[in-house]
């Protein structure tokens, strides 16, 4: 099994850092989704995170409005003028419709992300982006455990969020993983610490899936 360290330095810029804007989203107590937009070269030109369910003064108009999702953080970076069409929109979850059309509207040129949208596989409106996930399963399961427990941690009343049962029959490896971890908010402050502390149980969650689906 490679090790954490060399399978973070081998991944994308993009990917280590939506990863970490998802991160700083959960442990803030938001919805865990982050986004980039990166140049021909790979490198990440301009960002954001989902900021609509933050409390208290933020960043940007869009902040804790039902806009403020990690995409349009990170279009909204974007200057007029700027060359969308030789840039990709990376993100942790499948751009939902608003996010999509926004990427189409303002001429991106590719869409790329790490994992199937958790509300939408649960709602039946995945396939918003019209484009396949990149199949890094491991990055995948990460991005899906930590948008699982931001959606359990901003439910209110007793009741199992909607999108955490439905994704139980859809995505049992990812849910597994995400009953087993500790309640609550992660302690660790940087996603590396974060993954490197759970890397065996989340590349035997990418495993199982990879099989299921292989069947």
């Amino acid at each position: 099994m490679e090790s954490f360290e060399d399978e973070w330095a081998a991944a994308p810029e993009a990917v280590r850092r939506v990863l970490v804007l998802a991160h700083e989203a959960l442990t803030a107590g938001g919805l865990a989704v982050g986004s980039v937009l990166t140049g021909a070269d790979g490198s990440v030109l301009a960002e954001g995170r989902n900021r609509a369910y933050d409390d208290g003064p933020g960043r940007g108009p869009l902040h804790g409005t039902p806009l403020a999702h990690a995409e349009m953080n990170a279009l909204g970076s974007a200057r007029t003028g700027c060359d969308m069409s030789a840039l990709t929109l990376w993100s942790t979850q499948e751009p939902c419709s608003m996010c999509a059309a926004a990427a189409a509207f303002t001429g991106v040129g590719t869409v790329r992300y790490l994992a199937p949208d958790p509300w939408a596989l649960a709602s039946g409106n995945d396939g918003s982006s019209g484009v396949p996930h990149t199949g890094m399963q491991t990055w995948l399961v990460a991005a899906n455990v930590m948008f699982l427990r931001s959606v359990l941690v901003k439910a209110h009343g007793p009741d199992e969020p909607t999108t955490l049962t439905r994704c139980r029959e859809l995505e049992p490896e990812t849910t597994a993983l995400h009953d087993a971890l500790p309640a609550g908010l992660p302690t660790e402050t940087a996603v590396e610490t974060w993954l490197a502390a759970h890397w065996a149980a989340l590349r035997e969650a990418a495993a199982l899936r990879d099989r299921r689906l292989a069947r």
